[in-house]
């Protein structure tokens, strides 16, 4: 009986939550470069919500800024190593 009620909780909420989770984090743009001009944008010290973000993300969240227009958001651009920047494919990663 215990067990019908776990199902019936998981499908009736986790399940819901946790398409939600996964449909927020596609739905974040996942260039470095900024949405608004397409300057490349630098990586921010995160805080708060967002590092819980970035922590169920397994990293993959990070808060970016554009030095030419201002913009700030969360973007999906990939892991982070331990200094905190972004684990490079091929490009120069910044300090």
């Amino acid at each position: 009986m215990l067990m019908m009620w776990l199902l019936f909780f998981f499908l009736a909420f986790g399940a819901k939550a946790l398409l939600a989770v996964v449909m927020i984090f596609l739905v974040l743009d996942s260039e470095r470069d900024c949405a608004s001009c397409a300057t490349e944008t630098l990586p921010l010290q995160m805080t708060g919500w967002d590092r819980v973000a970035s922590v169920v993300s397994l990293g993959y969240v990070q808060r970016r800024w554009c030095p030419r227009c201002g913009w700030e958001g969360l973007t999906r651009t990939g892991r982070l190593n331990r200094a905190g920047a972004a684990s490079s494919t091929g490009a120069p990663s910044l300090r």
